[in-house]
């Protein structure tokens, strides 16, 4: 009993302790410790990518700030690649 209830505790901890700053909400990445991070993560791709969803989906009004700065990039890959079919 004891080891399980060391294992619900520990074990929390070690998943927060592995996200890196691509893990970053989109509303935590205005945070200046984790803005920073992420910005320092990203490639110049990366950076182009996250800067043309925010600025889109910020002007169409449906952006989602719980999503990660991780599935953001995706998401714009995801768009771009069906813009150009």
């Amino acid at each position: 009993m004891r080891n399980l209830l060391m294992a619900c505790v520990c074990f929390p901890l070690m998943l927060a302790a592995c996200n890196g700053p691509l893990d970053v909400t989109l509303s935590d990445s205005g945070d200046p410790v984790k803005g920073k991070a992420v910005k320092q993560a990203l490639s110049p791709e990366e950076a182009e990518l996250l800067g043309s969803y925010v600025a889109q989906h910020t002007m169409a009004q449906d952006i989602d700030y719980k999503m990660t700065v991780k599935q953001a990039i995706a998401a714009r890959r995801k768009e771009l690649a069906g813009n150009k079919k």
